[in-house]
């Protein structure tokens, strides 16, 4: 790692309990399946030997345990804050895409059409998320320059972290997978440059 690099190593949560395909998480505060722990304990055995200065994390069970591992390993205090949870999708939370769009016809024509500054009813938009995730995840940058820090977070935030990282605007963070222990790597430079030099990998 080059002199003053920073390196953000950012992590999606393992596979939750009682999974849904294309279904609504949001905000709820659902477990890890024993999959899901285990994908977690693979990366804190990985991350063991990365000198990370700093963890981050939702406080969302879901996240927060895989956290709370690799701090663990590392030997490193967990930082877990509200303003790393998922997008809120208010009333569709727990709701699969199609009972969603039963439930919600207009609203999910509204999401459809304009899923950045649209609203699930009682929830929040892209933007908002964005808002409420990047002036933190910059300040943590700022904090730890020149060191490698861990942040496990939701899919739809990582999403917006590397459409920061690769100078994407926000509409293409639909076209960003994110799996479950997704692994991202971005590294900053001290002139301000970013790479993103790793995506969606698996330990």
């Amino acid at each position: 790692m080059p002199a003053h690099t920073t390196q953000l190593y950012l992590v999606r949560h393992g596979q939750v309990a009682g999974a849904r395909p294309r279904s609504y998480n949001g905000q709820l505060d659902v477990p890890l399946s024993p999959l899901g722990v285990q994908q977690m304990e693979r990366l804190a055995a990985w991350a063991a030997s990365i000198p990370l200065a700093a963890i981050y994390s939702s406080d969302l069970q879901r996240a927060r345990r895989g956290a709370q591992l690799v701090a663990d390993a590392r030997g490193v205090e967990l930082v877990a804050t509200p303003a790393l949870r998922e997008k809120h999708f208010g009333r569709w939370e727990g709701l699969t895409y199609e009972e969603a769009e039963r439930q919600d016809p207009e609203a999910w024509r509204a999401w459809l059409a304009d899923p950045l500054d649209s609203r699930p009813p009682g929830g929040e938009s892209y933007r908002e998320v964005e808002a409420r995730v990047m002036p933190l995840v910059r300040q943590w940058l700022r904090e730890q320059a020149g060191r490698a820090l861990l942040i496990l977070a939701h899919g739809g935030i990582n999403r917006v972290v590397l459409c920061h990282a690769l100078g994407l605007p926000l509409q293409q963070a639909f076209r960003i997978e994110q799996d479950y222990a997704a692994l991202n790597l971005i590294e900053y430079g001290a002139d301000g440059r970013r790479s993103v030099t790793l995506m969606n990998a698996v330990v």
